[in-house]
């Protein structure tokens, strides 16, 4: 069951967070280019602000009179009805998400290291450090649970930034929401999963997405919306069960919505889609909700006309590229281990298949001696997007032939990827941990390996973003 939509809005870069007030009189959102845009319930803009970079948190207290954003200028801003700034705070790191009490008096930043708690008028009251960037935040209603997500792990703290409870997950987290309550936390990301816990962080159920879950927000009866890379936003009750489905035309990378539950907006590439909600809508059954296999990173060789978008592989405006190089390692069959190479770098579902983790078949059958078998369990690990495990394959490939340039280049951008996972803000770090496996890439390729030399300009590319940035 999909419902119709009543708006459809367009941005002039990727939209990166929207949030509604709890009338849904007004829309706030946010992209990558660093505009604040406030509309009305029909999509129509009111009024648009430049900030020095892009938005990456976003709130709007009460019904529209005040917004409050953040992101990689880190700067802290609150903004007025008529768009002007009310206060603004230099606290000196890049914050990556914004979160609002539902009485509007706290707001909660999670920046590149830690949680922070500030009043509405922008005094700090306390910053626990996290040591990873905190790409979501919550508040419950009372303030007395906070919640943070990044990496895999999730914070849970009292109100006054004493930490409660420290939980690892199975994979990367992308958002969390704490219930009006406070007796649920919704978590989503990498695994393709809403899930609820309770305020301890102990499991309570979780609901399969086609996609990577991108945004969760808590509705005001106890359920949870949800925003998918499947194209879908999911309106879910409170134990779980699938209320509606709401289909935008992209990966969704944002949601939000009114107090009253009347308006659901879904944010996708530059725009925003508005839908109407339904308070009294019933359960759906589960077997009528389409799933979508989550879309594979493209590959070095490929084309523009192969590949007509790439997104970075942690989400719009945090992470870029460069992706691993698999020239001569992908497989034209799954009946062998020992298969001649293809020319097309194009990922394979019969080459990797993602059921038990980095192709469990292969590996039981594994050569040890070949090279190409590493990479390929890299490459397989990659496609899950579990780095550590790719990095792991690839330094194993550079034991098993130190001469194999791929296997350099290929640990080269996993040590890349995975500093700017663990800190975001550190892209000087991150240049340098993939230099020295590159350069053993580019010595053992030679003249003619391209894919090093791509990487390399792309890193130096990197490198004189941060000279800019000095300047």
């Amino acid at each position: 069951m999909t419902t119709e939509s009543i708006f459809d809005m367009m941005l002039q870069g990727p939209v990166i967070c929207v949030t509604c007030s709890e009338d849904g009189g007004k829309i706030a959102a946010g992209d990558r280019n660093g505009r604040l845009t406030l509309a009305d319930r029909g999509g129509n803009q009111t009024w648009e602000k430049e900030v020095d970079e892009g938005i990456h948190g976003l709130a709007i207290l009460g019904n529209g009179n005040k917004v409050v954003c953040g992101g990689k200028d880190c700067k802290l801003r609150m903004f007025n009805s008529l768009g002007n700034v009310e206060w603004e705070q230099t606290i000196g790191k890049s914050i990556w998400s914004i979160s609002v009490d539902p009485d509007g008096q706290f707001i909660v930043v999670g920046t590149g290291d830690s949680i922070s708690l500030y009043t509405e008028s922008g005094l700090q009251l306390w910053e626990h450090i996290t040591n990873r960037a905190m790409v979501g935040v919550s508040i419950s209603k009372n303030g007395s649970l906070v919640a943070g997500c990044g990496d895999e792990f999730l914070y849970g703290l009292d109100g006054d930034g004493g930490l409660l409870w420290e939980k690892q997950r199975s994979d990367s987290l992308w958002d969390v929401s704490v219930g009006n309550d406070g007796e649920k936390i919704f978590v989503g990301g990498w695994d393709c999963n809403v899930q609820c816990l309770d305020k301890h962080g102990n499991d309570s159920w979780n609901f399969t997405t086609g996609g990577y879950v991108r945004a969760v927000v808590p509705l005001h009866n106890g359920g949870i919306l949800a925003g998918s890379h499947d194209g879908n936003m999911y309106h879910l009750s409170s134990s779980g069960e699938l209320l509606e489905k709401f289909e935008a035309e992209g990966e969704v990378t944002c949601v939000g919505t009114s107090k009253q539950m009347n308006l659901a907006v879904a944010g996708f590439g530059n725009r925003i889609r508005g839908f109407r909600m339904n308070p009294m809508a019933g359960p759906i059954a589960i077997d009528r909700v389409e799933k979508e296999p989550m879309e594979k990173p493209p590959l070095q060789n490929e084309t523009q006309d192969s590949v007509e978008e790439y997104e970075p592989m942690f989400g719009v405006g945090m992470f870029d590229e460069p992706i691993p190089d698999t020239t001569g390692i992908l497989s034209s069959g799954s009946e062998s281990v020992s298969r001649s190479p293809v020319t097309n770098n194009r990922y394979n579902e019969n080459d990797y298949r993602t059921e038990g983790g980095e192709f469990k078949e292969f590996a039981s059958k594994i050569k040890k001696g070949d090279v190409k078998n590493y990479l390929r369990l890299g490459n397989a690990a990659w496609v899950e997007k579990k780095l550590e495990r790719a990095e792991e394959h690839y330094k194993r490939a550079t034991e098993v032939d130190p001469e194999e340039p791929r296997a350099w280049h290929n640990l080269a951008i996993c040590n890349y990827h995975l500093a700017l996972k663990r800190n975001p803000d550190n892209l000087e770090g991150a240049v340098k941990s993939a230099y020295g496996p590159l350069k053993m890439a580019k010595e053992k390729g030679g003249f003619d390996y391209k894919s090093a030399d791509e990487t390399l300009a792309y890193l130096a590319s990197q490198l004189g973003l941060i000279e800019e940035d000095s300047d």
